[in-house]
């Protein structure tokens, strides 16, 4: 076996789009934002195949990179999802399949849209002191979970036992013009 990461294979990929789709529509309404992704809420979806440097999180199963350029008028950020294919799939072994990488991805990408909106809206900032990085995690944690289980989504409930995944904290990287 080669020392280069497992990423998702090409079913795998078609249920992360699948489960992006799925998460938008819920954290729009959940959120009541007209849809996602928006002009006010940029972002997108990278997995494994396609991280670069900071992108790359070994400790987490994805986290947020955002990226900041100098508009005439003010900064623009675009945040980029990073999700961890080889973390994630590690963390569902061999025994769990299909159902269980579906949930993983829908809570993992619901945490993260949520992470978005309430830095987009200022609730939170990504450049909090470390101290304050654990009481947004616990908070978006249990915001992603409430918005779960209110869409009854499958398998929600165990879910709950991912809290305690190590922080990763958001980063910024400055962007030329």
């Amino acid at each position: 076996m080669s020392g280069r990461a497992r990423g998702f294979d090409l079913e795998q990929l078609a249920l992360v789009h699948t489960s992006l789709r799925r998460c938008e529509g819920l954290v729009a309404h959940s959120f009541r934002i007209p849809a996602l992704p928006s002009q006010q809420y940029p972002y997108e979806l990278l997995t494994l195949a396609d991280l670069q440097g900071p992108e790359r999180a070994e400790d987490a199963l994805a986290h947020l990179v955002i990226y900041e350029r100098q508009r005439r008028t003010k900064l623009e950020h675009l945040y980029r999802i990073c999700l961890q294919d080889d973390r994630i799939l590690e963390r569902i072994g061999p025994q769990r399949g299909h159902d269980w990488l579906s949930a993983l991805l829908v809570y993992i990408l619901t945490h993260e849209l949520v992470h978005v909106v309430r830095f987009q809206r200022n609730e939170e900032s990504f450049l909090a002191d470390p101290a304050s990085r654990r009481p947004e995690e616990d908070r978006v944690h249990q915001l992603t979970l409430s918005l779960l289980e209110q869409a009854r989504a499958p398998h929600w409930e165990r879910l709950a036992e991912l809290h305690g995944n190590p922080v990763v904290p958001a980063q910024l990287v400055t962007a030329g013009p």
